[in-house]
């Protein structure tokens, strides 16, 4: 009785998991029944088919204003509207919030760069940073303003709601992976009932011209780095490692077991855990640091183009 007690117990903690990484069982010799993600030497298991639930997804209102001089198509609005709400149910089904806690945001579209600009100087004190968008914590606004680039304002959009509901849930995620993210959601879009990442353009193309310059940051350094060191590096040679995080989250999406990490990873910061990731990677992804380097290096090889399908 008591061990089928456990065994519910153990199927709902798993549960989340299951779309990401096989589970397994064994009975030791004194009849204990054992459960884990990673086979263990000379026992006789066998995998544990979990049957994951999604979400019963409910669509949030958006608040979306335009600003003086700011034409918004009724097409346009149910656009960004859908947008958002597919950020929203990314986080919700495939890195497991419970986004039904609602995160509040407004997005505010100013006309162009100077009003964005003379926008911010009255919101942040100092010098403004380059951005194309923006999302101000204390009043859960996103801020972005018209590009030529129309497509490219809608991505940034999706980009800031990104940061918009780490801020909310978990706001101890360090700058690599919280920028990572967001660099996903510029490329979520909604396949039928699934929800679809293509590659970042611009991310593979800055990682490809790093890698043949040497410019590669080990994956053991950057996920050693504090925020603010990560933010700053190669910023003397005009690169940031934006781009390669983005590309390395994407790289982590593509696969049971990088998926596995990150869903792991985000919901220990979500708990206030602070350590840096990379003293994290042994516990959480299966063949600890170097198989995710070696992984990683094969992926810098021939990277997939086809679409994350979830």
């Amino acid at each position: 009785m008591a061990r089928s007690v456990y065994f519910a117990f153990f199927l709902c903690v798993l549960q989340p998991l299951a779309a990401f990484a096989e589970i397994y069982r064994y009975t030791d010799e004194n009849g204990v029944v054992h459960f884990g993600d990673r086979q263990v030497q000379n026992q006789q298991q066998e995998a544990v088919q979990l049957r994951g639930v999604r979400s019963d997804w409910q669509r949030y209102h958006i608040d979306v204003i335009a600003g003086d001089g700011v034409t918004l198509t009724d097409t346009e609005r149910e656009r960004i509207e859908a947008d958002v709400n597919h950020v929203y149910r990314f986080f919700d089904d495939v890195l497991y919030f419970d986004i039904h806690r609602t995160v509040p945001v407004n997005i505010l579209l100013l006309a162009n760069k100077a009003a964005y600009d003379s926008f911010l100087s009255t919101r942040i004190e100092g010098s403004l940073p380059p951005s194309r968008g923006i999302f101000l914590g204390r009043t859960n606004d996103i801020v972005v303003y018209i590009r030529e680039d129309r497509e490219g304002t809608f991505r940034t959009i999706k980009h800031e709601t990104g940061h918009a509901i780490v801020a909310t849930l978990t706001p101890y995620l360090p700058a690599w992976l919280n920028e990572g993210l967001a660099e996903q959601m510029e490329m979520l879009t909604r396949s039928g009932d699934r929800l679809r990442i293509e590659s970042h353009p611009e991310n593979a193309a800055d990682v490809r011209d790093m890698r043949d310059r040497n410019l590669m940051a080990d994956v053991k350094a950057f996920l050693s780095m504090q925020s603010t060191d990560w933010r700053g590096h190669y910023r003397d040679k005009g690169y940031s490692l934006q781009s390669q995080t983005g590309e390395f989250v994407y790289f982590l999406l593509s696969s049971p077991t990088g998926r596995s990490f990150l869903t792991r990873l985000t919901h220990q910061y979500a708990r206030g855990d602070r350590t840096l990731a990379s003293y994290l990677v042994d516990e959480h992804y299966i063949g600890g640091m170097r198989v995710m380097q070696d992984n990683w290096a094969l992926w810098l090889r021939g990277a997939r183009k086809d679409a994350l399908i979830f």
